[in-house]
């Protein structure tokens, strides 16, 4: 027994210190290769620094290319460019002026600075057209181009309805009572005049004097549709201060106090009175319509 004792203590030791072969026998791991020199070990910082520049010269690759791609691209455009302003191919062969009435086509292509056999595309289209409307007879102007040698310039006149005074001189005025150029020798004076007009209201008023204009205008279209007019075309319209209006008309002078509207039933009953008169062998010198309470009453002064 005690033997037996001894031989489980002389192999308790062996057990303890047993190695498993398998794991004994595995080899240790292999260390990473590099292209340094023994002993020098790999850093993490200059594996980044490479991938860093690879990353810079891929994007100088790329830039170079774009600015290759955009300086032949400008070339080619500015070749383009050239050849269109110097060629005779776009020449101006043509210049068409539409809406013209007082100017003549040449006057018009030469107050918008344009010429015969300038080349199309040196012509300054928004100045040709401020040129243009700066006349005092165009209110407004429209050039475009028709490659490759055709122009068109399209003109819109103002129409003078009648001559204004203001302020002692002559002004045209549009359908609008607008007042838009003195008036000229060359202008046309056969159109009927409005009066009473004042420059100082003018000016203080603008609007409001011109829509008195326009009222006297409105007397006129009235009267024009009267067969009256072709005998007696209207002279001129006064306007007072008041608002009343005298309309003269005929070579004669005769004057038709209207005083306020309704302006066609009081025109219609001059037109009555003058087929009467007239029927007589007389001409009236007045005939008064501007009785407010009596708006049936007429009455007239002869000569």
């Amino acid at each position: 027994m005690a033997r037996s004792s001894a031989l489980r203590q002389s192999e308790a030791p062996a057990s303890a210190a047993r190695v498993d072969p398998a794991k004994d026998s595995a080899p240790a791991p292999a260390a990473p290769r590099t292209n340094r020199p023994h002993g020098v070990e790999a850093s993490p910082i200059d594996v980044d620094g490479s991938e860093a520049w690879r990353r810079t010269w891929s994007l100088m690759k790329l830039g170079a290319g774009v600015v290759l791609v955009l300086g032949i691209s400008l070339g080619v455009a500015w070749g383009a460019h050239h050849y269109a302003l110097t060629t005779s191919r776009f020449a101006v062969e043509q210049v068409e002026v539409q809406g013209a009435r007082r100017l003549s086509s040449d006057q018009i292509a030469s107050l918008a600075g344009i010429q015969v056999g300038q080349n199309i595309f040196t012509i300054d289209m928004p100045e040709a057209e401020r040129r243009l409307v700066a006349h005092p007879w165009i209110q407004g102007a429209r050039v475009t181009r028709q490659l490759p040698r055709q122009l068109f310039i399209e003109v819109t006149e103002f129409e003078a309805r009648a001559i204004a005074s203001i302020g002692g001189e002559l002004f045209l005025v549009t359908r609008t009572g607008e007042p838009f150029k003195p008036l000229l020798d060359s202008d046309p004076f056969d159109i009927p005049v409005v009066t009473g007009i004042s420059q100082e209201n003018l000016a203080r008023d603008r609007a409001r004097e011109t829509d008195r204009i326009k009222l006297a205008l409105e007397v006129l279209g009235h009267y024009e549709r009267l067969p009256l007019s072709h005998a007696f075309p209207a002279q001129e319209v006064h306007l007072d201060d008041s608002g009343a209006v005298t309309l003269v008309i005929g070579r004669q002078g005769v004057s038709l106090k209207l005083g306020k509207g309704p302006w066609l039933s009081k025109l219609r009953m001059a037109e009555r009175v003058m087929a009467k008169v007239q029927r007589q062998g007389e001409v009236p010198g007045i005939i008064f319509l501007d009785n407010a309470a009596h708006e049936e009453r007429v009455v007239v002064r002869m000569r």
